[in-house]
């Protein structure tokens, strides 16, 4: 009967603590990293951003939102995508590189922001307005 009992209060145990490993990451955005690790993504249903670590690209005046390195893409619906050019350098964001990987030639989907992952970067696209970026590890495109 003690088996029986422990058995009982450890399945009872674990059907209660499975909503809150649900819980935990409720509202977090899928990310990914690529193949190689160097640009690692989130995408949610409005917005999509990427970060590159290893970079040979200088970024073009006036496109960095801040002075710094520019290293972090940001599309929002409906909105042009951005290059936000971060006060510490790329390199800082290797201990981030815990994401799913996303094979080359495979996409990802939430909303209407789709993100493609290929040998050449990555690209990421708002299907509601056409608006995009693409990144890669020799340069980038806004558009």
């Amino acid at each position: 009967m003690k088996i029986s009992m422990t058995a009982a209060l450890s399945i009872a145990t674990a059907a209660t603590a499975l909503p809150l490993a649900a819980t935990a990451n409720a509202g977090v955005p899928p990310s990914f990293q690529t193949p190689s690790g160097n640009i690692l993504c989130w995408v949610a249903e409005n917005v999509a951003s990427c970060r590159i670590i290893t970079y040979t690209y200088a970024p073009r005046p006036g496109d960095c939102t801040s002075p710094g390195w520019g290293n972090s893409f940001f599309l929002n619906q409906g909105k042009p995508p951005s290059l936000t050019c971060d006060s510490e350098p790329s390199g800082t964001y290797n201990g981030m590189r815990t994401h799913t990987t996303l094979g080359y030639g495979q996409t990802q989907s939430v909303g209407v922001m789709t993100c493609a992952s290929e040998t050449s970067g990555v690209t990421c696209t708002d299907n509601s307005s056409g608006h995009f970026f693409r990144v890669s590890s020799d340069s980038y495109q806004l558009g």
